[in-house]
Parts: structure tokens; C-alpha cells; sequence
């Protein structure tokens, strides 16, 4: 069955017609989804297409599931008709009828070949919209893998974890007993799960202070904040990660703005879209408004090709260049106000292609308390770009994670630059960001530097981007690039010789 982990972007449906269905009508859910499918998904799909679907999945998942053989007619074809086939089935194998409605739903919506059209249960429903507003029940903190190790990366504030004597750094080795060895990120969530207010005893090693500790803890709901950002060292540049586009995102975003300016007079911005994968619709209007004062941020086409524009009014100029920094995780709203803002000569894209999601959903409330996801629409950018299994593709083209925000830096006619590991992160004049791969490695006496990042920092491609380089060569070389030591760590420092080409 499809399951939804992560909020994408919900569509505003007008007019939707409700199939009437009585409640001592066992298929009545399959019916509903049917009707809903048929009359309003994007592809047009064709009522044979679904009662096929639905009846071959409901035969394979009985054989699998219950070794039984149901065979389907190649002659159903309307509603009534598999209705009518279901009940015949279930009368003969006596099948479990939520089982029989969940198979045949799957089967149905595994025709479309759209990820994204998706059924919920409850529990789903309520996963869904936890995601998409960045709330879950858990301790409060976020993880990251170092060594092969998990690491605390952050502590939510007024968490659990915060409350408690849990640091940043720290290695998490069990929950509870259970060793978290060699586990991955998705394992490791699993262990840590719980429902609210359990209790779970966590065992941590401190690097700091060489020794293993346990630390009890309750889960409690936590809701992980949507924007955060802050001022680059030594200069007018800011930076702004949005993790999603939830109802809040939009005004943590523009009261994170407001904070910064009122610091100091911006002079451009970085806004970390990075692995944002979506949100509500409204919420990426709301965003675009914060960066043009008025202007289309996209076109729809529903299933008859009908087009209808939205567009952004009211809003304020930004008046300051912008970088986005885009990934493949980068999916949905983030790709429709990435597109807007650079059709419109407002920012400039940096990074990898995104993940191109350009289709819109409605949330559709069923009956008996489940839902459906349905895809209604299809979006271009205001230059109608296609984004829809496509992507973005950046304007500067950038691997490795932590050169790419030295390139947008570079773009920005930033000149110094101070760079080293704290914590396990990769903190670039003066902001932390999660190391994907160490940004320094000693080897034979002397330490080499991820080519990627030297190479960005530079602007030398015969640098390369594969793998490290010994830095001694190019201390030489540029006689502004130093390397220090702070605490036995290195901190490269670089002053560029001329300003970087702004675009």
C-alpha cells in the first residue's frame, strides 16, 4: 500500500462531486475512490483501466497472502461489475472485507503510474500532515551519520532533549538496551519511535569527555521549527534554510528576514532549499511574496488542459541578490518558488538538478475517516519550464554539498573565507552545515582538503572535484590561502584577489 512520509504539495480542488454511499455497503471505500479517480485525475484514466487494476491486485495479493486463486474477467469493466466480483470472492474465500477494499484501492491507483496519488488510513492522514507542518512525537533532536556512526546533529528548543543532558555531538549508541551499530538512518528512527509520554533510556558516548553515558528520556510532540538562519561572519550575507512549507513556514521565514536586516543592511541572501521536499500551495505564495512585490508564480493545466495562472500580489521587493541551493531532495513547492524567483531574475539556482515533482494534489476526506491524495493538476514556471519529471536544472552547477554553498558565496562577491570542522559539522564563515563528507583528512604527515570544496573556494578548476588533495601544494600556490590551527583542528582561511563574477 502507498504511504506518504513526507508532506508535497497540496492543490486547492473547486469543484469535486461526493459519491453517495450507503454505510452497509462493504465496498463502499473502493467505490468512493473509483469515482474520485475516474472523474478527476490528471491522466483521464479510463473506468476498465481501474476495475482491471483493482480486481488483477486483489487476485495476485489473495494468492500471496492467503494461497488462493481468484481469477478476474477480462469483461469487467464498470463499477457495479467489480463491486459485484469482490462480493463473489468474499463470499467464497471469506476474505477480510478491509482487506479486499485496501488491495483493490492499491490495485486501482498502481494504474495510474503516479506516485503521488496516493490512499491514506487515519494514522496515515495524521503522519501526512505531522510531516508537512515538521511535528512529530520523539525526543528532539536530529541525527546524523559520521563514521558510520549516528550523531546528534541538533537539539529541537523546549524538547525533551533540550530539557536534558543530551549535546550537541554526542554518539548514540542504544536505545533501551538495543544497539544502534551499523544501523541506518530509517532503522535507528524505528528504535527510537514511541508514542508520547513513554519512556526510553538512551546510551550516548561523549567524545569530549571520553566516556559512555545513560540518559533517560520521555517522548513528548515536538515541533521542529520550519526556518533558521543567520548572518555569515564578516560581512552582509544571510542564510535561510526552509525546511518545508508547512502553514508557519512562511511567516518564520519572513520574521527570520526582518531579524536579520534589522542586524545589518543585507547585501544578498542564501536561501537553502535543499532537501525540501514540499508543502501547501498557499504557503509558496506566501514565501514568493517575501522576495517580488507582484508577479505570476505559475501556470496549472487540469486534465482538460484548461490553464489558470497564480500569481503573487502584494508582496514586497526584495532588493538584494539571492542564491537558492537546490538537490535532488529539493521536490514540489520548493521547485515551483525556485522556478518563479529565478524566471523572474530575482535568484539564481546552485547545486544538482531537483527532484522535478510538477504536479499538484488535493487531500480528499473519504467517508469513514481515511483520504486520498489525488493529483489534479500539472504546473510550468512563469516561462513555463516543465518541472514535472524533470527537475531544475541549476544555473551553477555544484556536487559536492558543502562547495556548493561556497559557490553561492563566490556568486555573491564574497572575499574571505574561514572554514573548518566543529562538532562534526562543516561550518563555513561561521554557520554550522552537516558534513556529507569530512572537509579535511590527514594522511602520511599532512592534511588534504576536499578538492570540491578547494576548487569552489578558489575559483582553480585544474583544482579537480574528486576525492581530497594535499592543500601544502596550493599554501604555495596562493600565497592569501592559509592554513591554521585551532585545538589541533585546521582552519583554512582564504582571501580571494578580486571579486568574484556576480550574475
Amino acid at each position: 500500500m502507498k504511504r506518504m512520509i513526507t508532506g508535497l504539495l497540496a492543490a486547492v480542488l473547486t469543484a469535486v462531486s461526493v459519491p453517495v454511499q450507503a454505510e452497509e455497503q462493504p465496498f463502499a471505500e473502493t467505490a468512493e475512490v473509483f469515482q474520485y479517480v475516474l472523474d478527476n485525475h490528471l491522466s483521464k484514466p479510463t473506468a476498465k483501466q481501474l476495475v482491471q487494476g483493482a480486481l488483477s491486485h486483489v487476485s495476485e495479493e489473495a494468492g500471496r497472502q492467503a494461497h488462493l486463486t481468484l481469477k478476474p474477467s477480462a469483461d469487467d469493466d464498470t463499477l457495479p461489475e467489480m463491486e459485484q466480483r469482490l462480493a463473489e470472492w468474499q463470499r467464497a474465500a471469506r476474505l477480510d472485507e478491509t482487506a479486499l477494499n485496501r488491495w483493490a484501492i492499491d490495485g486501482m491507483l498502481a494504474t495510474l503510474d503516479d506516485p503521488h496519488t496516493m490512499f491514506f488510513t487515519r494514522d496515515d492522514l495524521q503522519m501526512f500532515e505531522a510531516g508537512v507542518e515538521n511535528q512529530f512525537v520523539g525526543f528532539g533532536f536530529r541525527l546524523r551519520m559520521q563514521d558510520g556512526l549516528l550523531v546528534i546533529r541538533d537539539i529541537v528548543p523546549q524538547s525533551p532533549a533540550a530539557a536534558s543532558e543530551l549535546r550537541k555531538g554526542d554518539q548514540l549508541l542504544a536505545v533501551d538496551g538495543k544497539s544502534l551499530k551499523g544501523k541506518s538512518f530509517e532503522e535507528a528512527f524505528a528504535m527510537l519511535r514511541g508514542e508520547e509520554n513513554s519512556e526510553a533510556v538512551l546510551t550516548i558516548y561523549r567524545p569530549s569527555e571520553k566516556r559512555e553515558k545513560q540518559v533517560r528520556l520521555k517522548r513528548a510532540a515536538v515541533t521542529m521549527p520550519e526556518v533558521e538562519g543567520d548572518l555569515f561572519e564578516g560581512g552582509a550575507i544571510g542564510y535561510v534554510s526552509l525546511a518545508t512549507f508547512g502553514s508557519e513556514a512562511a511567516v518564520q521565514l519572513r520574521d527570520k528576514l526582518d531579524q536579520l536586516s534589522h542586524i545589518r543592511p543585507l547585501k544578498g541572501l542564501i536561501l537553502d532549499l535543499r532537501d525540501n521536499s514540499g508543502g501547501y500551495l498557499s504557503t509558496a505564495r506566501d514565501v514568493a511574496s517575501l522576495f517580488m512585490e507582484e508577479g505570476l508564480l505559475m501556470y496549472t493545466t487540469n486534465r482538460n488542459g484548461v490553464e489558470v495562472e497564480t500569481w503573487v500580489r502584494n508582496g514586497r521587493d526584495v532588493g538584494y541578490p539571492v542564491r537558492i541551493l537546490v538537490n535532488e531532495g529539493t521536490a514540489s513547492a520548493s521547485e515551483l518558488v525556485a522556478g518563479a524567483l529565478r524566471d523572474h531574475g530575482i535568484a539564481v539556482l546552485v547545486g544538482t538538478k531537483t527532484y522535478g515533482k510538477g504536479s499538484a494534489q488535493q487531500i480528499i476526506p473519504l467517508s469513514n475517516g481515511d483520504a486520498l491524495k489525488l493529483t489534479l493538476h500539472e504546473y510550468f514556471t512563469p516561462k513555463r519550464t516543465v518541472v514535472n519529471h524533470v527537475g531544475l536544472e541549476p544555473d551553477l552547477a555544484v556536487e559536492d554539498y558543502a562547495a556548493q554553498v561556497v559557490e553561492a558565496l563566490r556568486s555573491l562577491d564574497v572575499q574571505a573565507y574561514r572554514l573548518t570542522e566543529e562538532n562534526g559539522d562543516t561550518v563555513i564563515n561561521g554557520i554550522a552545515f552537516p558534513t556529507v563528507d569530512p572537509l579535511f583528512k590527514r594522511e602520511n604527515g599532512q592534511w588534504l582538503v576536499r578538492a570540491a570544496v578547494l576548487s569552489r573556494l578558489l575559483g582553480d578548476s585544474s583544482v579537480g572535484e574528486q576525492d581530497y588533495v594535499p592543500i601544502a601544494p596550493y599554501l604555495q600556490r596562493y600565497k592569501t590561502l592559509v592554513l591554521q590551527q585551532n585545538n589541533d583542528q585546521p582552519v583554512l582561511v582564504y582571501t580571494a584577489a578580486k571579486p568574484a563574477a556576480s550574475r
